[in-house]
Formats: C-alpha cells, structure tokens, sequence
C-alpha cells in the first residue's frame, strides 16, 4: 500500500519546509525510498527490534542531556526535542523497512509491552504523524500549519473511512471538525492565557506580593515554616533584607498606597554617602520580588533582567536568568517623604492602644526613644511562639496578643509596633523581607531559608525610615530548633545542584565549545555496553550449548533412539517426561526390555558399556523388526 509513503513525503516535506531542515529531510526521504526499491531485507528477531526502539530512547535522553547542559536558549527544551522527533525515531522505521516482516512489534515503542505478546504494527503512518507534530514546534505564525495539519489528517481518514458510509457525511463531518478546530484552537490559546495568569496568581507566596500582605494573625494552629533554602548572602555581617513595605491596614490584610512600577530607581545617593555592598545568588522562576537592604542604589550582574521598582521599596524583577550572582550595592539609609497612610490608626484597635501607651509611658519621649521603648518592653516582658492561638478574630487575636496571651509570631510584634509608634504620632509602616543571620562557614556566605522569612516594623526617625524590630531575638533560635534532622541532607543536596547550576552557566557564558563530544561519548558508552551485554549473553549461550553437547557423550548416541524414532508419528509416540521404561510397559514391548537395560547401562552407568555390550545393542537394533521398517 503506497498511501503509507505518500504521508512519510508529505510530512517530512511539511517539516523541512516549516522548520528550515531540508538537508536532513531529504536525507531521511532517501534512506526510506532506498528501503522502497532495495532488495535487502534481513530476518530481524524481537529482541533486536527492541534493541533500535532502545537506539531511539537513548538518542532522545542524550538530546535532552545536551539541551539542558549547553543550550542557552533551552528555557523550553521540550519543544527542541519536539522539533528533531524525525530524526530520533528513523532508526526505529528503517528498521522496519529493511526488515522481511515490513512490521514492528508493538514492544519496541513500549517497553512495558515487551514481556507480554507483542502485537505487530505498522510504524509508517505513525512516524508521519510524529513528523506532522514536529512541524509544530516552528511555532510558525499564521495558519499555514494548521492547513497541513488539515490535508495530512483528511489523508490518512480518506484512507481507514469505512466504505459502507456516504462520502457526503463523511465530508460534512470532517468540514464540521475543520472549522470547529480553527476557531476552537483560537479561544483555547486565549483560555491558555488565562489559566497561565492565574496559575502564577495562585502560586505567588505571600511575601512577594508588593501590593498586599496577607498576615497569620487570626489563623489558628501551628506555622509550619520550611528549611528550603530561598538564596545565599556574602556579608560582612548579618541584616535585614527587605522585600515590600505596608502602609495601610485593614484589618488582617494590609496594602501599599502606591502600586506604580517605574523603571527608574527612586533611591539616589544624592548626599554622596559611603557605598556598602553584599553579593547574592539566588534561582529565579518567573517574576519576583527582590529581597534587597535599604537604601539600595545599585544591582550589577542583573543587567540582562527588567527591574522595576516602586516608591515604598519594592524591586520588582522579570526576564531574569534561571540562576543569578549579582551584587547589591547600598548605603543602609532610606529616606523617601510620608504620607497621611503612615499616621491612620484603625478604630477598632484605639482603645487598646490607648491603654498600652499609659501603661509605657510614652507621652513627653522623643521619637527614637519611643521606638527603643517600645522595642524593649516586647523583647523583656513578651515571647515568641510558632502557636498562632485560638482566637479567629484578627483585630481579637492582635488585642488578646496585647494584653493577655503576650506570646506570639513576628506578625504580631510588627504590627503592634507599628500602631503603637503611629498612635505616639511617629510614621510607622510594616515591612517584611528576610533575615540574613545563618552563616555556613564551609561556603563563607550566609544561607537564607524560607523560615528565615521575617515582619518588622520601620519608623520615620529624624527623616530617615529606620528598623523598629521588636520581635524577642529568641525567635531564630526556636525555629532553628524545630528544623528537621533532615536538613544537612537538603543541605548537601541544595549546594550540589546549586554548584551544577553554576558550572552550566559558566559553561555558557564561556561560550566555550559544544559539548557534542559528551553527547557522542555517553552514546559510544551506550553502545559498548550493549555489545558487552550481548557478548555476555552469547557467552552463556556457548555455555549452554557447551554443556548440551557435554552430554551426548553420556549416552544420548544410543542406537536406541532409532528404535524410537519409529513410534515418532503414530499414537504410540513416548510421552513428553516418560521414562523409556513407563513407555515399553504401557505399550507392552517385552522384546524391547533387554534392550531397555543395555541403553540405561550406557545412558546412566558411569563406566559405561564394554565394545562387545555396544556391539550387541547395535546389533540388536539393527536385527528389530521396528528398525528394519523404518
């Protein structure tokens, strides 16, 4: 049947056309003509067709080894190994065509087929359909695919169409999907749209949102904090890494005022203050919110990524490399202007806040004495704890932290800092970010968890927004406690991929030269390894055969078998797992008795039969009446 042939041309056709492979299509198209017209066909076994199904396996794990360790490019390398499914699956279709069967067993394409009964295909329109699938991944913009894709699909249902069907129905039917898929294919790109958006909106962790900041206060139960490790700090000393700053409240929710992105940092070093800097590596997966220290003014190493930043401090960045070493660079201090948000108290929170204040004796304190107040009496009079309480009412659960419980997470002591610096009439916003305090003196750098992920608040003091954080320093140590004993593990396993990541990426950066000759060693090892397997099992193979032959020095050349073989085609033939004896009694073969015991004798007895013994069992075989007819 040629219409398998013509969807081979037509799709490999489509494919050079669309993805700019002509010369390795029309090399493919020759060795599949030449398959067509050459009179070689070899007796392939079921084995070795699995062994070219494996060829292809190989060949599709060795490109997306190269893929991910030298292409750049690679951000979807599942499209890469899309493009070049042709050529990883011809060795499969030759084997076919240059077999006798012209078939393929089904166990070839799937290993978990193999140890049953493999059922025999034909892979020709299967790799045209593969080819048509590849064409795909030009991603060429227009509708020219989607019109190849038509005329192969109609192809190949004009062909297995059932004949007792009306051709009109037929086309009315295939017309009905034609047109269905084209417009269906467009609203299911923008419904991919969609779903791509929300799906990033759902898996944001609440600390990267720069617009919003949703607190646990008011949840009930445990925090359940994980040891992953976010990314790693070279510092001279511990501090605090910011992420976004907060200043309206409502409730347990609280939000920024100003949500602009600019593409120009607000934070200039106009008062020529001496520069600090710090080096950060950090993975990134789409968008993200830098954790960044005050009075960031400079990022060297992130050139390639779009930063945006908005007026209360959070950095915002996109397009960023998968792994990154960049350099911050920072004077400490920030000092944009306040507004009206930073002074709004909430009204359900005033009379506590009232009492509280009397209770510290605030009034007549200047501002940095406020805030030192305030931090003090938390950390001497108040505990941390992972225990988020049993109070579901976020405005009661942050009165009841206040004046009874006095034990709660970094939440709680931000935001009452915060009110409380607010109600003595300094500018208070809440801001959360990372602590930056392990330090792993292996790697000489300080290694920052997500439980390392912090609340505090910050004050307008003498016209600089400083650090207000009030949470007891106890708390690093209680989470530090309660990590798993699992974590060196992590540990060990986080750095060695981080070290992987880095030498890809220096790989790359290098431009050194491709690593081609990796791709063809690990295949020459795959293949040295299949012939060792096979020469291993053609070794057993001349064992077996060695001790088959071994014995028939043990009496399988008796003359006897002569005698059996006369019996081969009728119903008294000796039964599979019969003893000669069981045979010559159920059949009744008295006259063969004695020639039963002289063939046991060579058959079993170690020393044998004598010559003139062997001489007698011949002679009495070649004498039977049982020989003389055969």
């Amino acid at each position: 049947m040629l219409a398998p042939l013509f969807f081979i041309i037509f799709s490999l056709l489509s494919w050079a056309w669309l993805s700019n492979t002509w010369l390795i299509s029309f090399t493919l198209l020759t060795l599949i003509l030449f398959s067509k017209i050459s009179p070689w066909r070899w007796k392939i076994t079921q084995n070795q067709f699995h062994r070219w199904g494996d060829l292809s396996s190989a060949l599709i794990i060795l490109m997306v080894v190269y893929i991910y360790l030298v292409e750049s490019i690679a951000n979807q390398p599942i499209f890469i190994v899309l493009k070049w499914l042709p050529l990883l699956f011809i060795p499969v279709l030759l084997a076919q065509l240059f077999s006798q069967q012209q078939q393929l067993p089904l166990g070839t394409l799937f290993h978990s087929m193999r140890n049953r009964h493999n059922k025999m295909i034909d892979f020709q329109t299967p790799y045209a359909t593969l080819t048509i699938l590849s064409t795909g991944a030009a991603n060429h913009q227009g509708n020219l695919y989607y019109l190849l894709v038509i005329i192969f699909f109609i192809g190949v249902l004009s062909v297995i169409r059932p004949l007792k069907n009306s051709k009109i129905s037929w086309l009315v039917l295939v017309s009905i999907a034609i047109v269905s898929g084209f417009f269906g294919q467009k609203n299911l790109k923008q419904l991919h749209y969609w779903i791509e958006g929300k799906t990033v909106e759902w898996f944001q962790s609440w600390n990267s949102d720069p617009f919003k900041g949703q607190t646990s206060i008011g949840d009930l139960g445990s925090l359940k904090l994980s040891n992953k490790i976010e990314f790693r700090v070279k510092s001279d000393k511990p501090l605090l890494l910011q992420q976004a700053s907060y200043d309206v409240y409502l409730g347990q929710k609280w939000v920024t005022s100003k949500r602009t992105f600019n593409s120009i940092n607000p934070i200039k070093n106009t008062d020529n203050l001496p520069l600090k800097s710090i080096e950060i590596t950090e993975e990134f997966k789409g968008k993200k919110i830098l954790a960044l220290p005050d009075g960031t003014v400079n990022i060297k190493g992130l050139e390639g990524a779009s930063l945006k930043y908005t007026d209360l401090g959070a950095v915002k960045i996109s397009d960023a490399p998968s792994l990154a070493n960049y350099k911050v660079f920072y004077t400490g201090l920030r000092q944009d202007s306040t507004s009206d948000y930073d002074l709004k108290i909430p009204k359900q929170h005033q009379d506590w806040l009232l009492t509280f204040s009397k209770q510290l004796h605030l009034k007549g304190l200047n501002p940095l004495a406020i805030a030192d107040k305030i931090k003090q009496h938390f950390h001497n009079n108040f505990y941390y704890s992972l225990y988020l309480g049993n109070e579901s009412d976020s405005n009661l659960a942050l009165k009841d932290f206040i004046l009874k419980r006095k034990a709660g997470h970094c939440e709680y002591f931000a935001v009452a800092s915060v009110l409380l610096l607010r109600q003595a009439g300094i500018p208070a916003r809440l801001a959360n970010g990372y602590v930056v305090s392990e330090y792993d003196s292996n790697q000489n750098l300080y290694i920052v968890r997500s439980r390392h992920a912090h609340a505090w608040a910050i004050a307008y003091i003498n016209d600089v927004w400083q650090v207000v954080d009030s949470t007891p320093p106890r708390w690093l140590t209680i989470e530090a406690n309660n990590a798993s004993w699992l974590q060196p593990l992590n540990d060990w396993f986080s750095n060695a991929l981080l070290a992987f990541k880095q030498w890809r990426v220096q790989r790359i950066e290098n431009e050194t030269t491709p690593l081609w000759w990796s791709a063809i060693a690990l295949l020459l090892l795959y293949l040295i390894l299949r012939i060792y397997t096979a020469r291993r099992q053609l070794s057993r193979k001349k064992l077996t055969l060695k001790n088959n032959q071994a014995m028939i020095y043990q009496g399988m050349d008796s003359e006897f078998y002569l005698i059996e073989g006369f019996f081969k085609d009728t119903d008294d033939i000796r039964y599979e797992n019969e003893s000669i004896q069981q045979w010559i009694k159920r059949l009744k073969l008295n006259d063969l008795k004695e020639l039963q015991q002289l063939h046991y004798q060579l058959r079993f007895d170690p020393l044998g039969l004598s010559l003139i013994e062997r001489q007698r069992l011949i002679d009495k075989v070649i004498n039977s009446a049982y020989y003389q007819q055969l």
